[in-house]
């Protein structure tokens, strides 16, 4: 009898020291802390028996793990995400006083803007108060109840985690307090919502009172902007702060796509790309002034394996992006801001010369990719390396399927326990594929993508993935249409190869046999014709754990595309990408058609080919990506 596979466990990797934000003093004017000890901490209870049948491990490149997610933290993850689809569909609707009549969908992106501002202040002041030593501690602390943030604040800190490596990068160099928290406590913030209305349960008087006084926000969100709120936002050339509108009738308020302000102080015009410009000036001056501490957004992690790169492998790219030579004097940000310029655009030529030297004059030669990564972070304002309320536009994209689905009704997981065990299930499968295809582009079904969701909020487990595939896998959400496709194509194509059954039965078609580069058997067809349908026996399917035929779990298996945003007006390429992706698919329907017809599809094409009638397949809507 073969011995038992070993139990895996890994050590947290030592995280470089990166210079974070500094502990709060003794003596000075920081706001005390609240102890909330005895307040009554609620705690979500997943539904009996619900992880019984996951198995304790799984082979994932060759080597035994055991499970890396259970059910019971996707139906937690669930209440989050039906409680987030309810508070959007709250603000769209509002009924409410509003001096200003806005879209439903301008008035959530209203609402985002907002709620990532609200982000900011309990991210930092409340919960990033640790020195970079204290978080290089014991290991991760709880969070105390009077810390649970307001349903707006968890739901952007819910889309950062989803962007793994920009919220681990983030975490070394600005959140350390962030850092100390590590995953998503997910049983104690779905405990905070009622699983039968998804609400917020009422906030306690202490977990209220420490929220507005390290924030100097209301605990309860915003669900309506009026034109007499406003921000202060500091002038990116003089530092003086302006208090701006979050909305105006203009539709130039902080909130709105159209921003644009002039300084009060110095009558400078700004606008959303000047802020991100001042925050790569001002990170600029820190890199001057303590080049071994401090480093250039995107430069501190690995760009392939996704962990922390040696310090000196930062503190050269940073050098090296930013033209620093020995006994070069810093320089304020608004100084920089008059000699380099204030554009995105000015900003990218002066890199330029750092990276490609005299060559970076010459506009035909490409911008290096490894510049345009570190410039990303730096086109939007804000402390965050990501356009956080653009992510959680993208992000609702897909718990919008997960509603559709059902998924998000809790009463479903009393009796139902097998579908969220085969998304458990099929997501250690498909890390095992992307162990199997290193450097290929792997694109996840829905149910997969729930479970690969879920596992990025538990990051200190998700982190040690590079010790079992190599890599610390990210989560694009911005790709290309076309990739996609092609990536799908190709993913359906080796999972039929490695284990044996089809990726999808939702009513996509599977990939035509003839394209792809591997050679790998992916066939419906059988070699002999048949003389009746297949479907008239029993179905044979090798894989139950992975695959289920029934007509309620097909949507599961539907490609997840909601990193696509879709347009009214779509650009041309686009247009043509759909169009020529439409074609391939009309293409395979009907070689599908005429094998079921002759009899030569098996059985698993016989049941594709039915659901393909009136199934809407993937990739097809022309799109742009972000907003």
């Amino acid at each position: 009898m073969a011995a038992p596979p070993p139990s895996y466990t890994n050590a947290p990797a030592e995280a470089p020291a990166y210079t974070a934000a500094p502990a709060v003093a003794a003596g000075s004017d920081a706001l005390p802390e609240y102890d909330d000890s005895n307040a009554p901490s609620r705690v979500f209870v997943p539904s009996e028996g619900i992880d019984d049948k996951l198995p304790n491990h799984f082979k994932i490149n060759n080597q035994y793990v055991q499970a890396q997610v259970t059910p019971s933290d996707l139906q937690a993850h669930l209440v989050l995400l039906g409680a987030f689809h309810r508070l959007r569909e709250e603000v769209r609707t509002f009924k409410g006083r509003a001096d200003i009549t806005m879209e439903p969908d301008e008035r959530w992106a209203v609402f985002l803007q907002r709620a990532v501002y609200r982000f900011q202040k309990w991210a930092f002041r409340m919960i990033g108060r640790e020195s970079q030593e204290e978080v290089r501690g014991e290991g991760p602390r709880v969070l105390a109840p009077n810390e649970l943030p307001p349903l707006d604040v968890l739901m952007v800190w819910h889309t950062y985690m989803l962007n793994p490596r920009t919220y681990y990068e983030d975490c070394l160099r600005k959140l350390p307090g962030l850092l100390r928290v590590g995953s998503l406590p997910l049983m104690q913030l779905a405990g905070s919502i009622d699983p039968d209305t998804l609400l917020p349960r009422p906030p306690s008087e202490r977990q209220v009172a420490a929220f507005t006084a390290f924030t100097s926000q209301p605990f309860e969100y915003p669900l309506n902007t009026t034109s007499d709120e406003t921000v202060h936002v500091r002038c990116p050339s003089c530092s003086q702060s302006n208090s701006i509108p979050w909305i105006t009738y203009k539709g130039d308020g902080f909130a709105q796509r159209g921003f644009e302000c002039m300084c009060n102080s110095c009558q400078f015009k700004f606008n959303r790309e000047t802020l991100g410009v001042r925050k790569f000036y001002e990170d600029m001056e820190k890199c001057f002034v303590k080049p071994d501490r401090f480093f250039l957004a995107n430069t501190v992690l690995d760009y392939h394996a996704g962990t922390p790169a040696d310090v000196l492998w930062s503190q050269a790219l940073t050098a090296t992006v930013l033209s620093l030579r020995p006994g070069k004097a810093p320089a304020p940000a608004q100084i920089r801001g008059n000699q380099i310029g204030w554009t995105m655009e000015a900003v990218e030529s002066y890199c330029r010369i750092g990276m490609l030297g005299q060559r970076g004059n010459r506009t035909w030669i490409a911008t290096p990719r490894q510049l345009n990564i570190v410039l990303s972070a730096y086109r939007h304002p804000g402390p965050f390396s990501l356009d956080l309320a653009s992510a959680v536009v993208r992000q609702m994209n897909f718990v919008e399927k997960m509603m559709n689905l059902g998924f998000t009704e809790q009463a479903r997981w009393e009796e139902d326990h097998d579908t969220l065990t085969r998304c458990v299930v099929r997501y250690h499968h498909f890390l095992d594929l992307m162990a199997s295809t290193p450097g290929n582009f792997v694109v996840p079904t829905l149910d997969i993508d729930l479970a690969w969701h879920t596992h990025q909020l538990l990051c200190d487990s998700y982190r040690k993935l590079k010790d079992v595939i190599g890599i610390i896998p990210d989560h694009d959400d911005k790709v290309n249409q076309g990739a996609l496709s092609d990536a799908y194509d190709k993913t359906g194509k080796a999972w039929k190869a490695r284990f044996g059954v089809p990726y999808s039965i939702c009513g996509c078609l599977p990939p035509d046999p003839s394209s792809g580069s591997s050679g790998m058997p992916f066939s419906l067809f059988s070699k002999k014709g048949k003389s009746k349908s297949t479907l008239e026996k029993p179905l044979e399917n090798p894989r139950p754990d992975l695959l289920s035929p029934s007509d309620e779990a097909a949507d599961q298996t539907h490609p997840s595309d909601h990193y696509a945003v879709a347009i009214i007006n779509p650009g041309e390429p686009n247009a043509a990408e759909a169009q020529l992706r439409r074609k391939k698919l009309e293409k395979r329907e009907k070689e599908l058609g005429k094998c079921v017809e002759k009899g030569k599809a098996d059985q698993w094409g016989e049941i594709m080919q039915k659901r393909a009638v009136d199934h809407t397949p993937s990739f097809l809507c022309p799109v742009r990506y972000g907003v």
